[in-house]
């Protein structure tokens, strides 16, 4: 599962430091809890709140293919 998570995850580039890294962080934890809500896999509030608040960004630009 984690080279599926380093495939997808680790190189990611969204224009900002700060949301790349909340997106691996949050891809490499899904990957090592699959299946779970993310109120079971991210126990800090904060966390929890960012994760749920980096899900429906607009800021993202993706080409079909």
């Amino acid at each position: 599962m984690l080279d599926w998570w380093e495939k997808n995850f680790a190189t990611c580039e969204l224009g900002d430091r700060r949301l790349n890294e909340r997106a691996i962080s949050i891809g490499y934890v899904l990957t090592l809890v699959f299946g779970k809500v993310l109120s079971e896999i991210f126990n800090s509030g904060t966390i929890l709140k960012r994760a749920y608040e980096f899900l429906p960004t607009q800021k993202w630009n993706f080409q079909s293919y």
